[in-house]
C-alpha cells in the first residue's frame, strides 16, 4: 500500500506541477502579446500631417432621457460623454447636428466633419465631394461657432485646420475611422441634403 500512496501523490504533484507550467506558459505568452502590440503602436505613430491631432479623456457615453440636457462637454466641438440615444444618419447636412446627436456617431466610429457656414462655396463642395467617395462612418455639416475654418473629429479625437486639406482629412479619416468604442454599429453613408 505504501508504493500506490506515493505513486499516487508522486503523480498528483506531477499533475500539478504540469498544470503550473501551463498557467506560466500562458501568462507568458499575454504578456508577450501586450509587448508586442505596444511595440507595434510605439513604431506606428501618427505621420507628421496629424501631429496636430488632439486628445481628450473620455468623459462617459450614457444616453441622455428623454428631454434631458446635454452635459457640459470638454471639448468643442464634443469629442465623448452622455449623448442622445439616437444618432444621426451618416452623410451630407446643410444644418447642423447637435453636439449630443452627433456624440453618438462618435461613438459608432464615425468621423464628423465641421465646417464654418461662411466657408467658401468651392471649399464646401470639395468637403461634400470627399465624403460621397466614404461608404461608411463620415458626416459632414456646417457649424457656426468654430474656432476654425474646418474641424475634424472621432471619439475623443479633434483636428482643427486652417483650409480645406483633403489629403489630411483623408489620413484622418482612414487611421480614426470605426475606432469609437461601438465599432460593430454600422453607419452606411445614407443621406445627401446638398443635392
Amino acid at each position: 500500500m505504501g508504493k500506490k500512496s506515493s505513486r499516487r501523490a508522486q503523480a498528483k504533484k506531477s499533475a500539478m506541477a504540469r498544470k503550473r507550467r501551463k498557467r506560466l506558459l500562458v501568462w507568458f505568452g499575454v504578456a508577450a502579446g501586450l509587448i508586442v502590440i505596444a511595440m507595434l503602436v510605439l513604431r506606428n505613430p501618427l505621420p507628421e500631417e496629424l501631429a496636430a491631432v488632439e486628445s481628450f479623456a473620455p468623459t462617459g457615453r450614457a444616453h441622455l432621457a428623454e428631454g434631458e440636457a446635454p452635459p457640459d462637454y470638454s471639448s468643442s466641438p464634443a469629442t465623448s460623454g452622455d449623448h442622445s440615444a439616437s444618432s444621426a444618419d451618416c452623410g451630407i447636412y446643410t444644418s447642423e447636428i447637435p453636439d449630443q446627436i452627433q456624440v453618438h456617431n462618435l461613438e459608432h466610429g464615425t468621423v464628423v466633419i465641421q465646417y464654418r457656414p461662411e466657408l467658401d462655396p468651392g471649399d464646401i463642395e470639395a468637403l461634400r465631394e470627399y465624403a460621397r467617395t466614404k461608404p461608411s462612418h463620415i458626416l459632414v455639416a456646417p457649424r457656426s461657432d468654430l474656432d476654425d475654418p474646418v474641424v475634424v473629429t472621432s471619439w475623443t479625437r479633434m483636428l482643427r485646420l486652417e483650409s480645406v486639406d483633403l489629403d489630411t482629412i483623408d489620413l484622418y479619416y482612414e487611421r480614426f475611422a470605426v475606432t469609437g468604442p461601438e465599432v460593430g454599429v454600422p453607419c452606411a453613408f445614407a443621406i445627401d441634403q446638398s443635392l
